[in-house]
């Protein structure tokens, strides 16, 4: 059985974070090693480099944050359905917001394994979500 992950996640570039970076790195990796991979992502409008094998989600500003975006449900899980991006083997979720959902339910519904990764720590976080909180409610 050939590896073709089927890679879903709430930011890419040109949002320039560790999960951005992350996927990069591990879309190259692959590729070096002969797996093709394909990545469905926020679309950010303009700002988008086309990229073989990257689907953009129309997506929409969240409140109170700039930097990322909030995909369209609907057009994300028609995307997880596209068979253009070929016939996927496993689904990789990125992020914990709704490319989580989406993927998780796509990939059950598919009959597919899930490895799901996290790369960041939320709890150190959550007063930047959540400013009305006290910092310690995240320790």
């Amino acid at each position: 059985m050939n590896l073709r992950p089927l890679i879903v996640s709430d930011v890419y570039f040109p949002r320039v974070n560790g999960v951005s970076t992350s996927i990069r790195c591990f879309r190259e990796d692959l590729a070096a090693l002969g797996v093709a991979s394909h990545l469905i992502a926020p679309s950010y409008g303009p700002d988008d480099v086309p990229e073989d094998g990257i689907t953009r989600v129309p997506s929409r500003a969240v409140p109170r944050d700039p930097e990322d975006r909030l995909m369209s449900w609907s057009a994300l899980r028609a995307a997880l359905r596209d068979p253009r991006h070929g016939e996927c083997t496993l689904v990789h979720i990125q992020t914990p917001f709704l490319a989580h959902y989406a993927g998780l339910r796509h990939a059950r519904a598919a009959g597919l394994p899930v490895v799901a990764t996290c790369h960041t720590y939320f709890e150190d976080y959550l007063h930047h979500y959540m400013p009305l909180l006290p910092r310690a409610a995240g320790a």
